[in-house]
């Protein structure tokens, strides 16, 4: 149009084409899936697109087929699913995922497990889940001890110590929390307190006290690690304990005396196993004592082995021995496990 307002009838144009590159998604390191887990399964991505991430419109994904995607909003970037997701129990499964842009183009579809195999998904099955945080070596004594004492209660068992911890998902935070919540009672056991038995403080202090907040009741049966430890919360964030001892009973055999019984109701318990490296527990004078234990060797006292937070309906039993190693009368143990699971947590 010129300065009198005409209009030009045949203006000379260009013709620019206009490529959108397609977004890519990949998944984040953290996310690689356990070969085997109980129905909950968190994933987490990175979205990228070369007009920026902002033109990322929707993500979709599906399970165990690429025909039934469903999408989510682009800004979603981590996701947990269940059985109600589509999870199927005890079969292997697949989780597919792709991201679409604003003008609708596609990435590639990937994939977890990222090769061509699948991740196995056990069935919930009881209302208590042992976690088995023992080394190899002490697996022979563990296993028929929990079989006889648990005895008619049911019970899954997650094995966070073979393999390296492979069966630990690499996103605690929610998925090893939320696993716990499938269950309205958790035993975590684990050895005594030197390098290669002692229990994974670390995820126990990241899982136990949001598990404990949603209602779960604990039976933590460890030893303390044989290394210095300071006080509430440097090592023990769900239990009542102020501190422990400084000293430490090298062995406890299995031909010393049994525990003694503080709190009345709990069935008399002694050592079948040796175990090395036994520490007692400091805490308030107002936290109830349920076993403690007398040896004249490293610590010249009386000391606390087994604790609970509070007198009735206790949140959590904490005991400083490995329980699988005080296993002298059979028959006790059975009485010990109705007494906690059955008696003080109201299984």
């Amino acid at each position: 149009m010129d300065d009198k307002g005409l209009v030009d009838p045949t203006p000379a144009s260009n013709l620019y084409p206009v490529i959108n590159t397609p977004p890519v998604v990949t998944f984040d390191n953290t996310s690689l899936i356990p070969d085997t887990t109980f129905p909950v399964a968190t994933f987490k991505w990175n979205g990228f697109d070369p007009d920026g991430s902002e033109s990322i419109r929707y993500y979709w994904w599906s399970l165990n087929d690429t025909l039934n995607f469903r999408r989510i909003p682009g800004n979603i970037n981590l996701m947990t699913l269940t059985k109600d997701s589509g999870l199927v129990v005890n079969s292997n499964n697949r989780f597919f995922l792709k991201a679409q842009d604003n003008a609708g183009a596609f990435s590639p579809v990937i994939k977890m497990p990222p090769d061509s195999s699948n991740w196995y998904v056990k069935n919930n099955s009881g209302k208590i889940l042992l976690i088995r945080d023992i080394d190899q070596n002490n697996l022979q004594v563990a296993v028929p001890y929990f079989e006889n004492a648990f005895d008619t209660l049911k019970y899954d068992i997650l094995d966070i110590k073979s393999r390296n911890g492979a069966l630990i998902p690499k996103i605690i935070n929610p998925m090893f929390i939320e696993t716990l919540k499938l269950y309205k009672y958790v035993l975590w056991t684990s050895g005594s307190g030197s390098v290669a038995t002692s229990a994974n403080l670390d995820l126990a202090q990241q899982t136990i006290p949001f598990y404990m907040q949603s209602g779960g009741k604990v039976f933590f049966t460890a030893g303390f690690p044989s290394t210095s430890i300071l006080g509430q919360g440097s090592v023990i964030n769900f239990a009542p304990v102020d501190s422990i001892t400084f000293c430490t009973i090298p062995f406890v055999l299995n031909s010393d005396n049994n525990l003694n019984v503080v709190n009345s109701g709990y069935p008399v318990i002694g050592p079948s196993t040796a175990t090395q490296f036994v520490r007692g527990i400091k805490s308030s004078s107002n936290v109830p004592v349920v076993y403690s234990f007398y040896k004249p060797s490293g610590c010249f006292d009386t000391i606390k082995v087994a604790i609970k937070d509070v007198v009735t309906n206790p949140r959590i039993i904490y005991m400083t021995m490995p329980v699988f190693n005080l296993n002298n009368n059979p028959s006790n143990s059975k009485a010990l496990f109705r007494k906690i699971f059955i008696d003080e947590f109201g299984y």
